[in-house]
């Protein structure tokens, strides 16, 4: 237990960052003091609304409301706020001024706003109780929504669930207002439990390493859950890891709004004028447990808590404006009142409103492509007709021409830089689009996509390179939770593409050589594209860079070199992005294979050995995974009664079990044989290149698969 006494944590936290009451004027106090206040109602009543069954599950924030109205009480118009699950002081600040809410209560308050505060609050109120008028419409839970209002300036993106997770993707909306000149910033909020994910560190050290105006405030209440914060790290404070990061870092008492104001106010003005991140540790006494009723307030000791209500940063606050003259018991008594009533008439409302339609399927896992400007012929680097262009090559030109064609898109990665990438596919890029482009990381996947996706959610467009696709498990939790779900959750694009060198037959062994396409179809949300042709993989990766969606691009390693062909044409139909299109790539009528990357061409080849052998054998390169063009299979399937699936992929949860189950069902009648898979056996990659080749699927394993079925 931290046994220093109120006052005393005062004097410290004056002395690191001034919090005297000669920093914001008698009117902005008065402010401050408001929506302080009105947090403490707005909290109270949902804590009594999750003990009557109103809500199921309420967050409070009761403790809070100094660190978290104080900051947010530091951003301007266009600034970004990105909230976890006790901000609600933050969010009611950012959103609303008093004269918004309760007119004549307060002097006029100058600040950014659209005037429709009342109404925001409202969809608040409905957000939080599951109501079809909230943000989300019901679909998610509590502060997990975004709300982006140009005409107002309001930038919210809300939390997932896993903590730390939104720190990189922070970093990446701090990210897009430094390449978009812009002096805007981006104010982040974690717990002290949050502080030991794996992405706390690599949100903010890629914050310092690429001087993202990123402000980081830390609400360290002493406890994660039930675990004191002696148990969760041994350092003086969290403050001191910013000099770790290179960073400028404050401790202030979080219980003393001007502390905290002036804390923030440094750290603001120090991001718009470059100076970079700032990690500010505000402590909390801890006034309520994890979550209402699950009785984590009981770990506290009878002195810890009556400490913590001694240190009421609401009552303490409203105690220094009486002593200092600046508010009257009647105009502290008639804040009171009003924001009581303005949250129990909001609540009220909220609560009245309609249900959800119950709908499933009804709300898009994908942003529609329908409408989007920019499809139709493209020109592109000119080549040499007839010139045989590489697999490799293909993506590089796409690379390049995707750029060119938009400001917004640019690239992530290590060593992609001036060493072109461990594959070099991005070798002169940097010289022709700069470093504001063709952007060097720290090894940190996690962060990257995180970082990508906060980019993406503010309209840049970034192309992520995983040096290989093995490396992106690391970075699985943003891609898959937060780049994945957010169109679903918030109705916002997310036009991100992650480049993925994959497979094997190249001898580098069991975490150099997977298929793991599999594993990302079964998150919806994602676009997943796996190009066997250099013209495919061009087309592929410019419609990707258009795509409003994340987008996965399984790039064959064993081809980058290997398969050349001519580009069809120096222009290109190019679709605003990525759509199902399988394609018929041999046309039979014996057998069908359906298959993708590299084991179209061992199809092909085991086709043309059946074809001397009277077996007519059709081969469809599915070319994109998700969305599966479905038709195109089935159709194939009906002309030839016979199907065999290929994948390089380990047999079982491998994609070709779900392709023949809709086979199964979509086209039973027309099956004169049961669907067959072949596919890489249950086991790792290894690293010899004859063990490696005796396991995957080759053209002789083909055939003879395609035999059978034949005979059938």
């Amino acid at each position: 237990m931290d046994s220093m006494t109120g006052e005393k944590r005062r004097r410290q936290s004056s002395s690191q960052v001034p919090g005297e009451m000669n920093g914001p004027g008698p009117v902005e106090l008065l402010q401050l003091h408001f929506h302080m206040r009105l947090s403490r109602e707005w909290d109270l009543r949902f804590e009594t609304l999750f003990r009557q069954g109103g809500i199921s599950k309420w967050y409070s924030g009761v403790g809070s409301e100094a660190a978290t109205v104080a900051s947010a009480a530091c951003l301007q118009r266009d600034d970004a706020l990105l909230t976890i699950h006790r901000d609600s002081g933050a969010i009611l600040r950012y959103y609303a001024s008093c004269e918004d809410l309760v007119p004549g209560l307060l002097p006029v308050e100058k600040r950014h706003g659209s005037g429709k505060a009342r109404e925001l609050l409202y969809r608040l109120a409905c957000q939080l109780m599951g109501r079809s008028d909230g943000f989300t419409s019901g679909y998610d839970r509590s502060f997990h929504y975004a709300h982006l209002d140009e005409d107002s300036g309001l930038r919210h993106i809300g939390m997932i669930s896993h903590m730390g997770a939104m720190i990189p993707v922070a970093a990446g909306v701090a990210l897009s207002f430094r390449q978009s000149g812009s002096d805007r910033v981006a104010l982040n909020y974690i717990g002290d439990g949050g502080t030991s994910t794996g992405e706390f560190h690599e949100g903010l050290n890629m914050a310092a390493v690429l001087d993202a105006p990123l402000v980081l405030v830390i609400l360290n209440n002493r406890y994660a859950f039930s675990t004191p914060a002696s148990e969760q790290y041994r350092g003086e404070s969290l403050a001191a890891r910013a000099a770790g990061y290179g960073i400028e870092g404050a401790r202030v008492d979080g219980n003393d709004p001007l502390a905290v104001h002036a804390a923030v106010s440094a750290a603001v003005d120090r991001a718009r004028n470059g100076g970079g991140p700032t990690l500010i540790e505000a402590m909390l006494g801890r006034m309520r447990g994890h979550s209402e009723g699950d009785d984590s307030l009981g770990i506290l000791s009878d002195a810890e808590r009556q400490q913590y209500e001694r240190e009421d940063p609401v009552t303490c606050f409203e105690s220094r404006l009486l002593e200092e003259g600046i508010a009257t018991a009647e105009h502290l008594e008639k804040v009171q009142r009003s924001c009581a009533e303005l949250v129990l008439e909001i609540a009220d409302e909220a609560a009245a409103a309609a249900a959800p339609e119950l709908v499933p399927g009804a709300r898009s896992v994908f942003a529609p492509l329908a409408g989007l400007p920019g499809s139709g012929p493209l020109a592109r680097t000119q080549v040499d007709p007839g010139k045989e262009t590489s697999y490799l090559e293909a993506i590089s030109l796409a690379l390049g021409d995707a750029m060119q064609e938009d400001p917004g898109v640019f690239l992530m990665g290590q060593d992609i830089a001036a060493f072109g990438g461990a594959f070099k596919v991005t070798r002169g890029l940097l010289e022709e689009f700069g470093p504001q482009r063709v952007m060097d990381t720290p090894i940190a996947e996690a962060g990257m996509i995180g970082i990508a996706s906060g980019a993406a959610l503010l309209g840049r467009k970034p192309v992520v390179e995983m040096q290989f696709s093995d490396f992106v498990s690391c970075g699985f939790n943003p891609l898959v939770n937060v780049a994945a779900k957010f169109h679903y959750r918030t109705g916002l694009d997310v036009p991100l593409v992650i480049r993925l060198p994959s497979g094997g037959g190249v001898g580098a062994g069991p975490f150099h050589s997977q298929s793991l396409e599999a594993t990302f179809l079964h998150v919806p949300g994602l676009k997943v594209v796996a190009p066997a042709w250099p013209e495919d993989a061009y087309s592929l990766l410019r419609e990707a860079a258009r795509d409003p969606n994340p987008v996965l691009f399984f790039e064959h390693k064993y081809l980058y070199r290997r398969i050349k062909a001519p580009l069809a044409q120096d222009s290109i139909e190019v679709g605003a992005g990525i759509e199902a299109r399988a394609r018929v790539v041999r046309s039979g009528d014996g057998v069908t294979v359906i298959t993708w990357g590299w084991m179209v061409h061992r199809a092909l080849a085991a086709a043309e050995v059946l074809s001397a052998e009277g077996i007519s054998v059709e081969v469809v390169d599915l070319r994109v995974l998700s969305p599966l063009d479905e038709r195109t299979v089935l159709e194939s399937v009906g002309r030839t009664g016979r199907a065999l699936v290929v994948h390089e992929a380990q047999l079982t949860g491998g994609f070709g079990g779900e392709i023949a189950a809709r086979i199964a069902a979509g086209a039973f009648e027309s099956l004169d044989a049961p669907v067959r898979r072949l596919a890489y056996p249950d086991n790792p990659v290894p690293f010899n290149k004859e063990l490696e080749a005796a396991c995957l699927p080759n053209e002789e394993s083909i055939a003879a698969n395609l035999r059978e079925l034949a005979a059938w």
